[in-house]
């Protein structure tokens, strides 16, 4: 004999509502004890995928981000002074500030 509604061929379930069993899982906190330099740097990530990001100087893919600032400045696009002077003071020795944030998406 053949059940007479699809779903009495199913048995039903109740899946568990409200407050899960267990331990809470603990807030994810920012750590009390950040440095000013990771801020710092942070700043300086921002200023910089803000000048990757604008088509007005040019192509960022295969260039440094020094080259990029140089071939808009020879190219009298005046690129911001901020990148030149982050570029300087950072050196080119950190690959996340050295490099167009797009070599790392392309």
């Amino acid at each position: 004999m053949a059940p007479a509604k699809v779903t009495d061929a199913f048995q039903a379930t109740k899946r568990g509502r409200g407050v899960a069993k267990g331990k809470p899982k603990a807030k994810s906190v920012r750590a009390a004890d950040t440095k000013p330099e990771n801020d710092t740097t942070e700043e300086y990530l921002n200023i910089l995928k803000s000048f990757d990001m604008t088509s007005k100087f040019g192509p960022a893919l295969g260039l440094t981000r020094l080259e990029r600032w140089e071939r808009a400045e020879k190219l009298d696009l005046s690129p911001p002074a901020d990148v030149l002077r982050i570029l300087r003071e950072v050196g080119e020795d950190d690959p996340e500030i050295r490099e167009c944030v797009w070599e790392r998406i392309v």
